[in-house]
């Protein structure tokens, strides 16, 4: 109730005050809350992270930006004696010496933005570094963002980007954007975010703003801005990212974004309505989502600021429209803007209730007719219980069982469309861990009955199909799922139980840097199951490995996420790489012919596939045991990586993706 009250309080004072002529100037009261929060954010190491979390490389490299984006002095932000300065100088920095395409460009970035020299940096020449991962085509990484981030480096330090340029303004889609990736042959669907980052990329290297490459560039922004003002990622509302990218890309083209409105708002104030009262901005306004990044982000953005974020630089002049600072309207509480939902089916007299993955006690009154699922890996659970003619929304991410991609799309995994959700009027909303508390709370909120899963190992996969079995009254075709679970699961540990000796194996869902699963996840639980020991149990969750690392261990197999790491897209770039990478030639898994690809959707998602993936990997690690048994294989593109890929994805970004793919 507190909490609420000191919201209330904050939009009044907005809406007395009303919204100030964009850029915001960093003096103003929402820029000065917001660096207020971000002094919470920072660790005794000089670095920022979530309180309660380790120091963040990502996180800090946006606060750094915010710092320098605002004119003040990083080395004023100290905390435990240290300083934001002293972190980006510290070995305890991941990206000290980093293996990512795009962490080594953030770095050349922040190192300019300190004002030091990337050629000479604690000893190290990473400018040097970066040049050298530039293909001849002039790309660098094989994905857009990795290229983008590269073009913003080498602008920012002087350097020619002519040939980089080129190859970006040849990747853009017909519709005038630009996707996260590419694949030959293959159009990657086109964002706003990737968009809004290439047009600066372009226009920082010197690209014409007339040009025609920027022109549709920039009629495809346009095209994608949504009612309130804002933009999302996918077919999910609005969020405070995409906002953020959108408007910085907006004041690189020269234009006011506070002039750039959809029906009931405009792009500033759109990004300014997820700012809360104790200054943080939040991702979506269901989902909060490392506030110390989001509020990092946005600061930017709200301070007219494109990147490269350097010193000097100065935030640009438009003239007042006047609309922004006359009577503009804050947006009410979130809630509030919302009706209550109801369902149209009357229910019958059935009455159930179950305990969700969140200890939530949930009464179902009625057998549910209208199901919304939040997440993929429940969605193919209904799909299991034969619930198919009662789904009626799914997820963006939903592609499984292949009748499930019919289903009408209510939004993102982590961004969900709750006009779209409230419209089907479900009696029933299965939800996940991912979705967030925070979120479920308010769909809870609105009227809805939400059931909420959380499996953290196969035993709990099964209780949630039990639990979903009750829920929808299909108790009996539950029992079955779990029944041949069980004994599928039995069928392979009786034969590994027994191994004499376990070989070491590593499981990979991303390369440049290597991330893989380590202890406490899924896949670690599998591989043991299946008669292997984890290469690396020292990483709980899904953890970073560096090259070196990597070799030493010398895992006796490889197992390789299918598509990009999290679903089908394009060529199996993880699988390719592995196999032509010189420097892994070497390897024991890679001259024994020990590399297997596994489809990522099996064993990545809580869901009774996961069985399938166990049989995947008993097969692959121990084939004298099982033969020739047949198992689901992904078909391996033939379409070879001529480079070592280079993702470099944020920390942060890997999350987001991965949550997604749930």
């Amino acid at each position: 109730m507190k909490s609420g009250i000191f919201y209330l309080i904050f939009a009044v004072c907005l809406l007395v005050s009303g919204v100030t002529a964009y850029p915001l100037s960093p003096t103003d009261d929402r820029i000065g809350a917001a660096f207020d929060y971000l002094h919470t954010c920072q660790q005794d190491n000089g670095g920022f992270a979530e309180t309660g979390r380790e120091t963040d490389a990502d996180t800090s490299w946006f606060v750094l930006m915010a710092i320098v984006a605002a004119g003040e002095d990083p080395n004023d932000w100290v905390a435990g004696g240290a300083s934001a300065v002293d972190y980006w100088s510290s070995p305890e920095n991941p990206w000290t010496v980093p293996d990512g395409t795009a962490e080594l460009a953030k770095t050349v970035l922040a190192i300019r933005a300190l004002d030091g020299d990337p050629r000479s940096w604690n000893g190290t020449d990473y400018l040097g570094a970066l040049q050298s991962r530039m293909k001849p085509d002039g790309h660098f990484g094989d994905h857009i963002y990795t290229h983008y981030w590269s073009m913003l480096a080498l602008v920012a330090s002087g350097e020619d980007a002519r040939k980089p340029t080129e190859w970006l303004k040849q990747q853009q889609n017909p519709d005038g954007g630009f996707p996260w990736t590419l694949y030959e042959g293959t159009f990657i669907d086109s964002d706003a975010d990737d968009t809004a980052a290439s047009v600066m990329a372009l226009l920082a290297a010197g690209e014409d703003p007339d040009s025609t490459v920027i022109t549709k560039a920039k009629d495809y922004l346009r095209s994608q801005q949504l009612g309130d003002g804002g933009y999302s990622y996918g077919s999910g509302g609005s969020n405070s990212a995409s906002d953020t990218w959108v408007a910085q890309a907006v004041v690189a083209l020269g234009e006011d974004p506070s002039t750039w409105k959809g029906k009931n708002g405009s792009l500033v104030q759109d990004l300014l309505s997820y700012q809360k009262s104790d200054g943080s901005f939040m991702w979506t306004h269901l989902m909060t989502d490392n506030p110390c990044r989001m509020t990092a982000g946005a600061i930017p953005g709200l301070l007219g600021m494109p990147y490269p974020n350097l010193p000097g630089q100065t935030a640009p002049v438009f003239p007042s429209t006047g609309e922004e600072g006359e009577g503009t309207t804050v947006r009410e509480p979130f809630i509030a803007g919302y009706p209550t939902a109801v369902t149209t089916v009357p229910p019958d007299d059935r009455v159930v209730t179950v305990v969700d993955d969140f200890g939530a006690k949930v009464t179902i009154n009625g057998t549910p007719r209208r199901i919304i699922s939040l997440a993929p890996s429940n969605t193919e659970i209904l799909y299991d219980l034969g619930l198919d003619d009662r789904i009626v929304g799914v997820t963006d991410y939903c592609n499984y069982p292949p009748e499930a991609e019919k289903v009408d799309r209510v939004g993102g995994y982590s961004t969900p469309n709750l006009e779209k959700v409230i419209a089907k009027k479900p009696d029933l909303v299965v939800c996940s861990f991912g979705n967030t508390d925070e979120a479920i709370k308010r769909l809870r909120d609105l009227g809805l009955t939400v059931i909420a899963t959380n499996p953290t190992d196969l035993s709990g996969v099964m209780d949630d199909v039990v639990m979903l079995g009750k829920a929808t009254g299909t108790e009996d075709r539950a029992d079955e799922i779990v029944a041949d679970m069980q004994t599928r699961i039995e069928h392979v540990t009786d034969r590994t139980s027994a191994v004499d000796e376990r070989p070491s194996a590593v499981h990979i869902v991303w390369y440049d840097p290597i991330w893989v699963s380590g202890s406490e996840t899924y896949q670690d639980t599998l591989l043991e199951l299946a008669g292997a020991r984890n290469a690396f149990p020292e990483i709980k969750g899904w953890g970073i490995v560096n090259l070196e690392k990597f070799i030493i261990t010398d895992p006796d197999v490889i197992i390789v996420n299918s598509g990009t790491g999290m679903g089908e897209e394009g060529v199996d770039i993880i699988y390719n790489w592995i196999l032509d990478e010189p420097r892994l030639k070497n390897m024991t898994a890679v001259k024994n012919n020990r590399v297997y690809l596994i489809d990522s959707d099996i064993i990545d998602r809580p869901t009774p596939r996961l069985v399938d993936a166990l049989e995947v990997l008993a097969v692959d690690i121990h084939p004298e045991l099982f033969g020739n048994a047949t198992v689901p294989r992904p078909t391996a593109h033939s379409t070879p990586v001529l480079w070592p890929v280079a993702l470099g994805i944020a920390a942060v970004l890997i999350a987001a993706r991965w949550r997604r793919r749930w």
